[in-house]
């Protein structure tokens, strides 16, 4: 198998999330290639993993070996080299380091010499401190992504050329950085700058070769073989680890609830849908395997926090997921929460019997809905910093969704042409700021303020890893 084959399984694990996989690959890749790329996505890799260490080692041998190159990817890998560097000493908490590196990223993609003595890192006071303030990057309207085309792109392409993608991803990244060292003591290690803008070479790692082992005999190689986990005895596990990873979310009219378990058989799953309540069975336990089809155990009851129509309801499965959609009995009343997994049959206190959906489509004893003629339910008005004041977001004509979520790109670029630069400031402080979650056009409210990270109402925020 050729190295560019184990490289690209390395990158598709990196992907997936396995990280540990990615390494072990493009460990084999390297060995016999020094690639740019692979390095990165290498260090990309030990990030996540959480070898810092590592994942600085190959960031900085990325930027060298994509400068030694010379070719037409250089300074596409030396952008990403740097941005990688700032990654990782934002998570050292070396801030003002990750704002060196994230600067430099942009320079570079701005096309700027990749050896200029630009004074990024030269930017300290007598004590060694760092000097560029939070404030003083707002301020500097000259290097703020900024609408220059007709249909409201947020980068003119022109400005920034073929890497404005990487250029607004560092912009993004030193927002952050300052935005850590605003809130610091003077006396914190993180206002230090340590870094350079051409890291010193490391060197390259070499693989250890394994020891030739002594060849062991057959009763040797039985008594080297760890001991087999014996399965659990019937009835040995309590109902709370034999419940499943449960996530959900929704929207004026429905409930999606997305249980995860293993081996289902779509073929043998029978799901019935009452007023409060979802019954599905047989469910294979991975933590007791001694539950059959027929035992209590195998049966989950989803105990709702609210009222379905059991009759618009569905379901799909996959053999490590089942999906149900709920319709919601009272359109645009929002749920706290989906409600609470039992394990075993629970009575419902529903007068009407509970009906069996099948698979993907609605219950097959559901009745043809009839024109309503009563008064729409007034749907909730959400809050807005809009000077406009809230805006019934529902009353927009509603399409198709579309994969490649070009309504929803066209529908902001469409708000934001619109807007007057005041209001397209605020916006661009206001999303990167809130890491997405919060949109305001109301500068004089969030220009003198970090806008704080609001997830929605059950959800936990967690910082983002780059």
């Amino acid at each position: 198998m050729s190295a560019t084959t184990i490289a690209q399984k390395g990158i598709d694990a990196l992907a997936k999330g396995d990280h540990a996989t990615a390494i072990i690959n493009l460990d084999k890749a390297l060995e016999s290639s020094n690639s740019p790329a692979w390095l990165i996505a290498r260090s990309k890799a030990h990030q996540k993993a959480k070898n810092l260490e590592a994942a600085l080692h190959d960031a900085e041998l990325a930027y060298h070996a994509a400068a030694e190159r010379g070719s037409g990817t250089s300074r596409s890998h030396m952008i990403q080299a740097q941005y990688r560097r700032a990654v990782i000493y934002y998570q050292l908490g070396r801030f003002a380091d990750a704002d060196c590196c994230a600067k430099w990223s942009m320079l570079l993609a701005e096309g700027r010499p990749a050896r200029e003595d630009d004074g990024v890192e030269k930017k300290v006071d007598s004590e060694g401190n760092y000097t560029v303030t939070y404030d003083e990057f707002l301020a500097d309207k000259e290097n703020q992504p900024k609408p220059k085309t007709s249909d409201g792109n947020a980068l003119a392409a022109a400005e920034k050329g073929p890497y404005s993608t990487d250029w607004n991803m560092a912009f993004s990244w030193r927002s952050q950085a300052l935005g850590r060292l605003k809130n610091l003591p003077k006396d914190h290690p993180g206002w230090k700058v340590n870094v350079t803008k051409i890291p010193p070479k490391p060197e390259k790692k070499k693989a250890k070769s394994p020891e030739p082992a002594e060849s062991a005999s057959e009763d040797e190689l039985k008594e080297q073989k760890p001991p087999q986990k014996e399965a659990p005895a019937p009835g040995s596990v309590p109902d709370e680890k034999m419940k499943l990873r449960i996530d959900f979310y929704q929207t004026n009219q429905t409930v999606t609830i997305s249980l995860f378990v293993k081996d289902v058989k779509k073929e043998d799953l029978k799901v019935e849908f009452g007023k409060h309540q979802v019954r599905i069975s047989p469910i294979p336990r991975e933590a007791a395997p001694y539950v059959k089809p027929g035992d209590r155990e195998a049966t989950s009851t989803l105990v709702l926090a609210g009222e379905i129509d059991p009759s618009a309801c569905r379901w799909s499965a996959s053999p490590r997921k089942i999906e149900l959609v709920l319709q919601k009995a009272t359109p645009g009343v929002k749920w706290g929460r989906w409600g609470e997994e039992k394990i075993g049959i629970v009575e419902s206190d529903d007068q009407e019997p509970a009906i069996t959906a099948t698979s993907s489509s609605a219950a097959s004893t559901a009745k043809p809905a009839l024109p309503s003629t009563s008064t729409p339910a007034k749907v909730p008005a959400y809050p807005t910093s809009s000077k406009s004041g809230p805006k019934n977001w529902d009353s927009l004509p509603v399409e198709d969704d579309k994969e490649d979520g070009q309504d929803i790109n066209g529908f902001f670029k469409t708000l934001y042409k619109g807007s007057t630069p005041e209001q397209q400031r605020a916006m661009m402080k206001s999303f990167l700021e809130s890491n997405g979650t919060t949109l305001s056009t109301n500068w004089d409210e969030v220009k003198d303020k970090v806008v704080p990270t609001v997830p929605p109402e059950g959800v936990e925020p967690k910082p983002w890893n780059g």
